[in-house]
């Protein structure tokens, strides 16, 4: 294989790459995203890349909202798009669906809720190309229609945010744990397995976790881009959060080596929280340990949402706070829940 390009910088290829024929499968697990999934193949119909080496496969989770029609009215009109059904309606087995019912060289794994540029393919596969890596993925920018959803997604981009998720700030190239929106050589399938259908959230990270204990190595890079639409409210917010909490700790659960001090910290707090609390209502003498807890977790969130502010305007900051707060407090208590909880209700 090829060595990789300068990973200390920013990554860019050369104008003069050379053009590359691999066959591309995208892959799309779907559930009610009818406001979402036409934006997001249109983006992939503009893509610089021959449609006729795209596959699109959009896998339906049995969505109720319209969005297979959606989806079926395209498969009309664009011979590359095909639909498929699956009433499992999990995210891990609907990626799995498309795998199988593609016949490519690389499977690229997409959101519905996704938009990406228009050398969005091209880039991944010629990194794929250029990289010792059989896996490659790039940056997501968070991309908002409402004020509230715009201050999401800057909270959500930043690092005080995401720690664990580089790729939604990192701004060079390098190997790194995972990436999102992963193109994959379709043998890592046949080396590692599919994805884990008993996770229906991190399924990527535990599936990049296994490509790395096989010995593979994955590439980071900012140029590929992808724009994601974060949740529209603070309660939707803390909802996934939630559930990325239980599901992290059940890949734990799975590969204990997984474990990393950025997982742990987060339930740590919030549990050494609630001990003071409750410790304090019996002896006072400890409320003093809580105030300075909760003190030195508000100067650290309100520096995080300044800094934003300052770069991306004031007006966001009365939700900044508010949105740090949510997905640290709903991530955490996820993670205690995930403790004791295994599977994820049905949507």
């Amino acid at each position: 294989m090829n060595s990789m390009p300068r990973p200390e910088g920013t990554g860019a290829l050369s104008e003069k790459a050379p053009q590359y024929r691999e066959r591309v499968a995208i892959v799309i697990p779907m559930y009610n995203e009818r406001e979402n999934i036409g934006r997001c193949l249109d983006s992939l119909l503009a893509q610089d890349y021959p449609q006729e080496l795209l596959q699109i496969a959009v896998v339906n989770g049995m969505s109720t909202d319209g969005s297979r029609e959606v989806v079926e009215e395209y498969a009309r009109r664009f011979p590359n798009i095909r639909l498929f059904d699956n009433p499992a309606r999990l995210t891990p087995a609907n990626i799995n669906v498309g795998i199988r019912n593609t016949d490519s060289d690389v499977v690229i794994i997409l959101g519905s809720h996704t938009t990406v540029r228009p050398d969005f393919v091209r880039k991944n596969v010629e990194y794929l190309n250029q990289v010792d890596a059989p896996v490659v993925g790039g940056t997501q920018i968070n991309v908002g229609h409402t004020y509230l959803q715009k201050a999401i997604g800057l909270a959500m981009g930043s690092p005080f945010g995401i720690t664990s998720a580089p790729y939604r700030y990192l701004r060079k190239s390098r190997f790194v744990d995972t990436v999102v929106y992963a193109a994959y050589r379709r043998w890592l399938f046949d080396q590692v397995g599919y994805f884990d259908e008993t996770l229906p959230i991190a399924e990527d990270a535990e599936f990049n976790w296994r490509v790395r204990k096989a010995g593979y190595r994955i590439f980071y890079s900012p140029d590929i881009i992808s724009y994601y639409c974060p949740r529209k409210t603070l309660g939707r917010l803390a909802k996934q959060f939630f559930w990325y909490g239980v599901q992290r700790i059940n890949v734990v659960r799975k590969h204990p080596d997984a474990l990393k001090p950025l997982h742990v910290l987060p339930p740590l707090v919030l549990l050494t929280g609630v001990g003071l609390l409750v410790a304090s209502i019996v002896r006072g003498s400890v409320l003093p340990a809580l105030i300075v807890l909760v003190a030195a977790y508000a100067v650290i969130n309100l520096a995080a949402s300044i800094h934003i502010a300052l770069r991306e305007g004031w007006v966001y900051l009365p939700v900044l706070p508010l949105a740090f707060l949510t997905m640290h407090l709903a991530w955490a208590t996820g993670a205690v829940v995930g403790l004791f909880y295994r599977k994820r209700p049905a949507a």
